[in-house]
């Protein structure tokens, strides 16, 4: 996190290079805008990596068949013309005609089928099962004309569709190499590059560096996306947030993210820098061993996880630490999704009973337990703080994701530190669901809290949903499965010459983006 200090080097620095406030006009003279976060970027398809950083990026440069405006939240057809439901678990779609990938190949059906049916396969090694689980089967009758035989009853499929489902040329995964991990051979599929229909068009792709688009010229103007201005978009990584905010203070930058809140209002005296905050889908949650995935650990004992809940002071974090649109986390899910709602009782912020409980539980003075984490390490730490003076002490196991991810899908983390966008999806099974249907990432294994999220996740009655979602969510709670901290707020800072929308969704919609005249 960069302290007031680094800051004031940074418009030092700045001042020194003659690029301070009302210089910084790089982007908009080469008409190339560049951001960057500390994300390295190893795959650009979005179904081989959900970091919100390639949602970002894949959004520019791959429609999907549905797109959710982002400002209104209204769904409109994208690649599609529209869709009906012939019964409630087969979904036709209509595509629009004429429609070109970036490799000039016509979209049809058939990549649609081709698409989800390699997606939707259990060993296609996709990273976010919800959105193809449902899937059975994807038919292509004519050249526009999709149908897709769901498994059950799918309320959420439009959802779905709407934003992080693209889709590529019919044949395109057959280009992806073979590689041996852990003495097996495996198909790479997420080594192709992507080749879509889209705003952009992928011009290079430096695995873990940089990621440069292109505008496509000949993207069709009816889209509900409208057609890009701003010519170029180039992402980089860089590790650092005192290089980053130096970066856009100099010009080198047009857009950053996470902008520490000590330093957001220095930012916001510069004329050539404005800074916007919103909130986020994004949750951030401890993770807890409940049913045991790790061995015998304290994290069995449901009144251990209940301290955990009382020892954090989440309002404070939240309010303190995170900043601006950041909100205390109540259930496992984002408060705007569809059946996020529950009137179960909530944990209140209390040491002493926190102290208490481990008492019962036969930890009077306290254990010492791994915490994993992967980003944002000083709420991190700040939770370890809070656990510590009620006696937990922690042993913080800090890696990148790409580390910390098998250890988490072997079942081998007793504690860790995660978060989880849902990958905008805003309805309850993109959030809950995910983590309490006894996939890899369930450490609570509650067979109740399944059937009622199954039953939720395939019911085509609204009210139906709501309640299962409901007793779903009060169960959770009750027995403190997990603790749900905070929801993200994203402070952007970005050249004051770029006209763009900030929506409550954390992603950058660039092909928006405009620069001033």
């Amino acid at each position: 996190m960069m302290t007031t200090r680094s800051m004031a080097a940074a418009l030092t620095v700045a001042a020194a290079l003659g690029l301070g406030a009302g210089a910084a006009q790089a982007g908009k003279a080469d008409d190339t805008l560049v951001f960057a976060s500390a994300s390295e970027v190893d795959t650009v398809d979005l179904y081989y990596q959900n970091l919100r950083e390639v949602v970002i990026i894949a959004q520019q440069m791959c429609d999907t068949l549905m797109y959710r405006d982002p400002i209104k939240g209204e769904y409109k057809p994208l690649l599609s013309t529209g869709y009906r439901w012939i019964d409630d678990k087969t979904l036709e779609f209509k595509l629009r005609k004429g429609l070109k990938f970036s490799n000039g190949k016509e979209l049809t059906a058939a990549d649609v089928a081709y698409t989800y049916n390699h997606a939707r396969q259990p060993d296609s090694g996709v990273v976010t099962r919800l959105l193809v689980d449902w899937i059975e089967n994807v038919e292509a009758p004519s050249a526009d004309t999709v149908i897709f035989k769901a498994k059950a009853p799918t309320p959420a499929a439009i959802e779905y569709f709407s934003g992080i489902t693209p889709i590529y040329p019919e044949g395109h995964y057959d280009k992806a190499p073979t590689v041996n991990t852990g003495g097996k051979a495996r198909r790479d599929w997420g080594a192709v590059q992507p080749v879509c229909v889209g705003p952009y068009n992928l011009k290079e792709f430096k695995s873990g560096s940089s990621v440069t688009l292109v505008k496509n010229d000949a993207y069709f103007a009816d889209s509900p996306k409208g057609k890009p201005s701003i010519g170029t978009l180039i992402y980089k990584t860089i590790p650092d947030t005192d290089t980053q905010l130096a970066e856009l203070v100099t010009g080198g930058l047009d857009w950053i993210w996470g902008v520490p809140s000590e330093n957001a209002k220095q930012l916001a005296a510069m004329p050539s820098v404005t800074v916007k905050a919103a909130p986020t889908t994004r949750m951030s949650f401890l993770s807890l061993d409940a049913a045991g995935r790790s061995g015998d650990n304290p994290m069995k004992d449901v009144r251990v996880r209940r301290a955990m809940f009382h020892a954090i002071d989440r309002a404070a974090i939240s309010r303190e630490l995170v900043g601006e649109g950041s909100e205390v986390l109540r259930f496992m899910c984002d408060a705007r999704q569809f059946g996020c709602d529950t009137k179960t009782e909530e944990y209140a912020y209390d040491p002493a009973k926190a102290k208490a409980l481990l008492k019962e539980a036969g930890h009077p003075d306290g254990f010492t337990i791994p915490i994993y984490a992967y980003r944002d390490r000083p709420y991190t730490e700040a939770v370890m703080n809070y656990l510590r003076a009620v006696g937990i002490k922690t042993d913080l196991r800090y890696l990148q994701w790409r580390a910390l991810r098998p250890i988490l899908q072997e079942g081998k983390a007793e504690v860790a530190h995660l978060s989880w966008g849902s990958q905008g999806v805003l309805d309850a099974s993109a959030s809950v669901s995910n983590y309490f249907k006894f996939s890899i990432d369930d450490y609570a294994r509650d067979e109740q809290v399944r059937d009622w999220l199954q039953a939720a996740d395939t019911s085509v009655d609204p009210e139906k949903r709501k309640e299962l979602y409901g007793k779903a969510l009060a169960r959770i709670n009750e027995q403190a499965y997990m603790v749900p901290l905070f929801s993200y707020g994203r402070t952007y800072a970005f050249n004051a010459e770029l006209d763009l929308p900030v929506t409550p969704d954390e992603l950058a919609h660039f092909y928006l983006a405009r620069w001033k005249q």
